[in-house]
């Protein structure tokens, strides 16, 4: 009974820490972007692509790694 709810709580913190990711780093993107067109110059479109971009490769990898993951089991 104890190992069945440790799982189940287990299964629970995985999927919310994947989707509190995603949204972190897409709220934090919208930010940036905000930010970016607040003044926008060359250095803020510059680091606000590479931020948006660096933050969607992140999520990416690791649903990808989640898949292989649960594709194996």
């Amino acid at each position: 009974m104890d190992g069945a709810i440790l799982r189940f709580v287990r299964l629970a913190l995985e999927v919310l820490s994947d989707r509190l990711l995603t949204v972190l780093g897409l709220s934090m993107s919208f930010v940036l972007a905000c930010w970016t067109m607040k003044e926008p110059t060359l250095e803020r479109l510059g680091m606000s692509a590479f931020f948006a971009m660096f933050s969607y490769l992140i999520v990416k990898t690791k649903e990808r790694k989640d898949d292989a993951r649960s594709q194996d089991a």
